[in-house]
């Protein structure tokens, strides 16, 4: 894959002599692994966590090599102490083998000091960008395709949930692209319009809401008139296309259902009063125990109360403290660099609007356990740390 030219700082396009080439650099294999999932991300969670497990075994490898430096960044302290929280609630929970076991996803971690370490100066980051879009893309075309098409087609990648979550971030890294100009200033409007599309067919309201919040976000740090924009398309949509506008005017009387969130969000501030501590990673199955809550649910529905849930309140603390601290550096990194270096702050804006975005939608959806969101949302926290980083540099 051919990264195409990016705007520098004055406007002007980059020449290829002027960017930083990953295979002469050391590490060029990792880098390379490191796209390639990028790439991955949006086809399979199997295909994307081998790869995954061979860039960091290869970045191990560098690191044993180049003398096994230590990697620092400002969110070292939050990430350790929440991990730790669920290492005291697994053994004060309910099932400790299973508790451990479970926090085995949270080694999905490793993608954030991965982008960090080799993602280092804009040019690198946009090709990260270019990849998972490059993978979102045709992931979101076969979903459009599927929809329109008057014969069944078989689902090749993700789930409804799923790929919508990703494709949360995948529009919000289009539209400030877009604004700016910076990436495929010809086909990004199509880019764009084939997520919009693959989001609404896929009928996720919580995702919808995190998506309008993003794009909210998004027209505050970049254009107002696109606020504007954004509210008419939204009414729109919500008046002429007949399964849009029954989701939304069935959403409160969904949400009350028997068994529905309401009841689910009911059963588990009653288990965290019950458990203060947390029952554990994975034990959220708990939750069947309640009569009115359906078997095949095993989390809240919402990321603050299956946090709290599984690791108690000092889980919910740290976790606060780690998302915090995140929301306050990559709000500064919005604030710092210079409107002349268009792609860094266009980044720097999907970055921030993308993760205010997946906490909205994270109200009424457990999206911070879905293993492949998690992936595309520590790389984004990867690309927000290393371009604080890069703009402290200057």
């Amino acid at each position: 894959m051919v990264s195409p030219a990016l705007p520098a700082a004055t406007g002007a396009p980059i020449r290829s002599s002027e960017r930083p080439s990953p295979e002469a650099d050391d590490g060029s294999r990792t880098w390379r692994l490191l796209c390639w999932f990028a790439f991955t991300i949006p086809f399979s969670i199997f295909i994307a966590e081998v790869v995954l497990v061979a860039t960091a075994a290869a970045a191990i490898a560098d690191w044993w090599r180049s003398g096994r430096p230590r990697p620092r960044t400002p969110l070292d302290v939050p990430i350790a102490c929440f991990v730790l929280s669920g290492l005291v609630a697994a053994f004060l929970g309910l099932d400790t083998l299973q508790s451990l076991w479970g926090l085995r996803t949270y080694l999905q971690i490793v993608i954030v000091y991965l982008v960090y370490a080799y993602a280092r100066g804009t040019p690198r980051a946009m090709t990260l960008v270019q990849f998972f879009l490059s993978g979102m893309l045709i992931a979101a075309g076969y979903t459009v395709l599927m929809a329109l098409s008057p014969w069944p087609l078989p689902r090749l990648f993700l789930g409804q949930m799923t790929q919508s979550g990703q494709l949360l971030f995948a529009i919000g890294l289009c539209l400030p692209l877009m604004l700016h100009r910076v990436l495929w200033p010809r086909a990004m409007p199509v880019a764009l319009a084939v997520t919009l599309l693959a989001l609404l067919a896929n009928l996720k309201r919580g995702v919808w809401l995190g998506a309008f919040v993003t794009v909210l976000t998004i027209g505050g740090l970049v254009s107002r008139r696109l606020v504007v924009v954004a509210g008419l398309i939204l009414a729109l949509l919500a008046t002429t296309v007949p399964p849009v506008r029954a989701r939304i005017e069935n959403s409160v009387r969904d949400l009350l259902l028997p068994g529905n969130r309401y009841d689910i969000w009911i059963a588990a501030i009653d288990v965290v009063h019950r458990f203060p501590m947390g029952v554990g990673r994975k034990n959220g199955a708990i939750l069947r125990d309640y009569p009115n809550i359906p078997q095949h649910h095993k989390h809240a529905h919402n990321n603050l109360l299956q946090i709290t849930l599984e690791g108690g309140t000092l889980g919910l603390a740290t976790f606060l403290w780690w998302m915090g601290s995140f929301a306050r550096l990559s709000w500064r990194t919005c604030r710092k660099i210079p409107p002349e270096d268009v792609a860094a702050r266009s980044l720097a804006v999907a970055v921030f609007a993308s993760f205010v975005g997946f906490h909205t939608a994270g109200l009424f959806e457990y999206n911070f356990g879905d293993s492949e969101v998690l992936e595309i949302f520590f790389l984004m926290m990867g690309i927000g740390l290393r371009l604080e980083a890069d703009s402290r540099a200057v």
